[in-house]
């Protein structure tokens, strides 16, 4: 079971994921006139982006690695250590940028630490993409290689997580120059202020360009025929949209800024959205499956009717219903006539044959909810008729043995027809009685039936049981 992420995608989902992609676009057109147009400063705003991007990458990478493991995809466990990338290095981008926990960041951060892990973290996810869709041919899952692909695939997750905690510590230990330079002496919305800022933030241009690559590799190798290569082109628009906002403007508190921090989150987000709606779907899924598998496991391989199993659990809830509620239940109990002669004269798949169709004619009888035919054993049926009295039990006991007498079927018995006999009992919630004391009655009531000339419906009242 592939499920909705490595399945095929709809013109539906499509068009939603275009939607998502366009709007994505026609902001970043919006807002980058304005990138640098200052705001009012929320100093949690970015603890709070950097922890809901954290969050969402860390569920994202587990449910990736969950769904390689149940399907053995590398490129999965590949996207699954693109995230857990994501999660380290943004963690310690948190922790080591100033102001947060501490005037000057923890972990030993030097001045532009927190910086250059924006940089690792807005490049490393769109250069590991790049690599989860090499993957994508390369590491295809034969059956005879499936422990080696597995172990190959589980570091595909941990070594990206492993490389952002090196290179957390490679700018806590060197001093590295700053990654981005501010842009001096222009008109903010001018048209210079644009060309110096690209000019000045090659990192960004870079990240851009890796997004870009990124991009054109899914569309290329993928061509949007999955449900995940739709999600993880509008993911790495997200980040496209993000790096490209940051490079126009590198300041705090801008409307570039604020912008590029949201698409920061929904980078991740997006892609745990579809994650968990696929779960979602799995579950129901699951679930319609189970329920079917209980009502096939509920009837009768050969008549198609409810079989035994499923008769005693049923009829004892009914009776315990009736019991509680006041309301008559009526059992009506129906046996083949003369079947075995039958048998030894057509042969069993002709008595086969023959059971199927009188099942078939039993249960078209029934009209009433809750009432239920099942095979009880043998050629023998049960009648289980919730709400209905002795009078209506045996008015319906007959209109069934009319419907099997109706099907024409030739016996060599006499009349020359296969028919049925019925016995009937009604309970009308009698203290002592029980489920065992209703079946009797109409056993009891059944072979009064055959023994007064079979072809025939009797009735008896429900006795009360022995104490």
């Amino acid at each position: 079971m592939d499920g909705l992420l490595i399945g095929p995608a709809t013109r539906k989902q499509a068009l939603v994921a275009s939607v998502c992609a366009l709007a994505m676009l026609l902001t970043l057109t919006l807002a980058a006139p304005r990138a640098r147009d200052a705001l009012p400063g929320i100093a949690p705003f970015m603890a709070m982006c950097a922890l809901t991007v954290f969050t969402t990458s860390s569920i994202a990478a587990f449910l990736l690695g969950a769904r390689f493991a149940a399907t053995r995809v590398a490129m999965l466990a590949a996207l699954g250590g693109a995230y857990a990338f994501t999660a380290v290095a943004v963690a310690l981008q948190l922790l080591m940028f100033p102001g947060v926990f501490a005037r000057a960041g923890l972990l030993g951060a030097l001045p532009h630490s927190a910086a250059w892990m924006w940089v690792f973290w807005h490049g490393g996810f769109p250069a590991l993409v790049i690599v989860a869709e090499l993957v994508r041919k390369r590491l295809p899952a034969p059956p005879f290689a499936r422990e080696r692909l597995e172990a190959r695939g589980w570091l595909l997750i941990a070594v990206p997580a492993a490389v952002a905690a090196l290179l957390g510590v490679l700018v806590t230990q060197v001093d590295l120059a700053p990654p981005f330079q501010e842009v001096a002496n222009a008109v903010p919305s001018s048209e210079s202020a644009f060309a110096s800022a690209v000019a000045n933030n090659l990192a960004g241009l870079v990240i851009c360009a890796l997004n870009l690559a990124a991009i054109a590799l899914v569309l290329l190798k993928g061509r949007l025929r999955l449900v995940l290569d739709l999600w993880i082109v509008v993911a790495l628009i997200a980040s496209l949209v993000d790096a490209a906002l940051n490079a126009l403007s590198i300041e705090r508190f801008t409307v570039g800024w604020y912008v590029a921090r949201v698409f920061s989150m929904f980078a991740p987000g997006v892609l745990v959205c579809v994650l968990v709606w696929e779960v979602s779907a799995l579950y129901r899924q699951l679930a319609e499956e189970h329920a079917t598998l209980i009502r096939a496991s509920a009837r009768d391989a050969l008549t198609r009717v409810y079989n035994r199993s499923y008769f005693d659990e049923q009829f004892h809830q009914a009776f315990d219903r009736a019991t509680h509620s006041a309301r008559p239940l009526s059992l009506v109990m129906v046996d083949v006539d003369h079947f075995k002669r039958y048998n030894d004269a057509f042969g069993h798949l002709h008595g086969d044959a023959c059971l199927g169709a009188v099942a078939g004619a039993l249960a078209g009888t029934l009209r009433q909810p809750g009432s239920f035919v099942a095979r009880y054993g043998g050629e023998e049926f049960t009648l289980v008729l919730p709400d209905t009295g002795a009078h209506e039990a045996a008015t319906l006991a007959e209109r069934a043995r009319a419907a099997v007498e109706q099907l024409g079927i030739p016996s060599p018995a006499a009349g020359g027809l296969v028919t049925v006999s019925a016995g009937c009992a009604t309970s009308d919630a009698i203290v002592a009685a029980s489920p065992n004391a209703l079946i009797e009655a109409a056993d009891a009531a059944l072979y009064a039936a055959k023994h007064a000339g079979r072809n025939r419906v009797r009735a008896q009242a429900s006795p009360e049981a022995s104490p």
